[in-house]
């Protein structure tokens, strides 16, 4: 493997490292982002509040989910660019082998 490529897999493992701490740290803001519901005296607008609390921890969440998938798709790009490299090698060795 070249020293070009490790830097580049180096990278690409950094950056699948940082969507899954980022993900991590978002995850733990939920307490933030979802404070107790105050009562506001009517039934139906207590039921809206709630609904709106609800969906914005949902999109919290879903971010972080989102954050995660793209630290995933990056490991799985690494590995994908390691087996090639790989590939390409035992390819040429395998072409070479009959030369002197």
């Amino acid at each position: 493997m070249t020293v070009d490529f490790k830097a580049v897999l180096s990278d690409l493992t950094a950056m699948s490292k940082t969507f899954h701490d980022q993900a991590r740290h978002y995850r733990e803001l939920r307490p933030d982002v979802a404070p107790p519901v105050a009562d506001g005296g009517d039934a139906g607008l207590d039921h809206a509040v709630k609904e709106v609390a609800e969906l914005v921890v949902a999109l919290h969440l879903g971010l972080a989910d989102r954050l995660d998938d793209h630290g995933d798709l990056v490991a799985k790009s690494r590995d994908s660019f390691r087996r090639h490299d790989v590939d390409v090698h035992g390819l040429f060795e395998d072409l070479m082998a009959g030369e002197g």
